[in-house]
């Protein structure tokens, strides 16, 4: 069943399905950790959270283009919005999905003629930044 809650609908039982619990796990395994917003709305509305757990499965999962390249996709988006951080998340999840060094330096180089240079930057500096963290 189907409930609005202010113009956003939400699964009936989503909070309280098992896999909740579970999907808040993976997503911080995937990550690294559980990002502060999504830490947020977990603790304000669980029921969104666990909506927006779901989306990020469904659209994330190996489809007719791989998992791997949707994180390169959402790591471009994110660095043209100049959000490191999501950034840097996205890259951890190319990286943990099989990216290599090489794709994702191609990644960050097809982002010059159509972002520029400020959104290139971003990238490569939370690449450096996830390489970092990953090697210690």
């Amino acid at each position: 069943m189907l409930e609005s809650t202010g113009g956003i609908i939400i699964l009936e039982g989503d909070v309280n399905n098992s896999n909740y619990e579970k999907s808040l796990k993976d997503f911080s395994q995937e990550f690294g950790k559980v990002l502060d917003p999504v830490a947020f709305l977990n603790e304000k509305n669980s029921a969104l959270c666990a909506s927006f757990l779901r989306l990020h499965e469904l659209t994330l999962s190996d489809g007719l283009i791989s998992k791997r390249h949707k994180f390169f996709i959402h790591a471009a988006i994110t660095a043209v919005q100049h959000d490191r951080e999501a950034t840097m998340m996205h890259i951890t999840g190319a990286i943990k999905s099989g990216a290599t060094e090489e794709e994702l330096l191609e990644v960050a180089y097809t982002l010059i003629p159509v972002a520029g240079m400020p959104s290139f930057a971003v990238f490569i500096g939370a690449l450096q930044q996830v390489r970092s963290q990953l090697n210690q």
